[in-house]
């Protein structure tokens, strides 16, 4: 006679718990719901294409109708560091930044390319090879663009990126999406600039996040995801609450059993 209220409290006890945890979850909470038809838009910062840091790692390649010629302005075999392992291979024509924002081509010597967009630092690079160079054509890839994803992920690691755009939530994709002890609202960027560290926190849960200058990241940015508070109490009181709960609870049972 008692068991089926008991059982039945417990069970709704476990559902509203359910339910709470599953919208803690969602992000972008401020957007409507999915049974809503409309499409909802939502202002995001303008791209600011990468500028070119010291260290960062240039595939440059120089070219015109004379192979012979043209081949005096790149460099051959560099070892350029690729992949989430560190594995390194031989690329022609690799080019790294160096701490006073130069690149050292073969016949030109310095080339001042630190704070230039790729296309930019295209552009001068032509204007300068074309005084040793009729009709050259050049071509400039960031092949370091890394991001490194910590914390709580299902995958953390580093990670490299095609092209030269990527935002929090793609890095997040490619660690393996959050895990259910994220903190959604305080989402830490640290980046890199100049000679200090900047930390920029964003909240998930709501969609002006794509608002904030930090959520298209830039190379070498560290995205970490702290764990809430659900995981600390877990870790620490988890293997006390648990048999304390199931005593209880057979405590209960028994009584009721006993008094029916």
């Amino acid at each position: 006679m008692y068991k089926l209220p008991f059982f039945f409290s417990i069970a709704l006890l476990f559902l509203f718990s359910s339910c709470r945890t599953g919208k803690e979850l969602a992000l972008f909470q401020d957007l409507n719901s999915a049974q809503d038809a409309r499409v909802q838009q939502v202002r995001t910062a303008a791209f600011d294409p990468l500028r070119l840091q010291p260290d960062d790692q240039l595939q440059i390649v120089i070219s015109s109708i004379s192979p012979e010629a043209s081949q005096l302005f790149n460099l051959m075999g560099s070892a350029v560091i690729t992949g989430n392992n560190n594995n390194t291979q031989n690329m022609q024509s690799v080019y790294t930044v160096s701490p006073s924002g130069n690149i050292t081509i073969p016949v030109i010597g310095d080339v001042k390319v630190m704070g230039l967009t790729t296309d930019e630092a295209k552009a001068e690079i032509k204007k300068v090879v074309s005084e040793y160079l009729k009709d050259a054509v050049i071509s400039v890839t960031l092949i370091n663009f890394r991001v490194t994803v910590m914390g709580e992920v299902n995958r953390p690691s580093t990670f490299q990126v095609a092209g030269e755009k990527i935002n929090v939530l793609e890095a997040i994709g490619m660690a393996g999406d959050l895990t259910v002890f994220a903190k959604r609202n305080n989402i830490k960027v640290i980046r890199k600039a100049a000679d200090k560290v900047e930390v920029a926190h964003l909240n998930l849960n709501n969609s002006s996040v794509m608002r904030s200058p930090f959520y298209n990241l830039r190379q070498n940015d560290v995205v970490l995801v702290e764990p809430g508070k659900r995981k600390g109490l877990q870790a620490e009181g988890l293997n006390i609450i648990i048999p304390a709960a199931t005593s209880i609870l057979s405590l209960i049972i028994v009584a009721l059993t006993r008094f029916r």
